[in-house]
């Protein structure tokens, strides 16, 4: 069963949260553009990596997928274990989502804000 937790008609982008597969899906004019697993652990989504399909790379889908998945995420009250390079980047120049890495178990990519 997939959750669409973002549609765009304009841009026809749709990120949805497949939890059967527990994984993350992003898709352009329902075409399948990436996807990122996860592992569910209580209230908190292990992050793994990030992948956008090649011939949708260099349109900025990853920021749009990670931003929906991390909004999601504060929006049903998770935390995250981040183990994605991609995620870090993204909340290292969006610092607002550090408060969603859980502190116990943050993962190895873990964004540095303090600079």
């Amino acid at each position: 069963m997939s959750d669409v937790l973002f549609s765009n008609t304009e841009s026809a982008v749709t990120v949805s949260d497949n939890t059967e597969e527990r994984r993350y899906e992003i898709s352009v004019a329902g075409e399948a553009a990436g996807h990122m697993g996860y592992r569910e652990i209580g209230s908190r989504r292990v992050l793994m990596h990030t992948v956008i399909y090649e011939a949708f790379r260099g349109q900025g889908l990853s920021k749009v997928f990670i931003r929906n998945i991390l909004d999601a995420l504060r929006i049903h009250g998770n935390t995250a274990s981040n183990y994605c390079p991609a995620v870090d980047k993204f909340i290292h120049e969006h610092p607002e989502y550090i408060n969603l890495v859980d502190v116990k178990h943050p993962g190895i990519w873990v964004a540095d804000t303090s600079s």
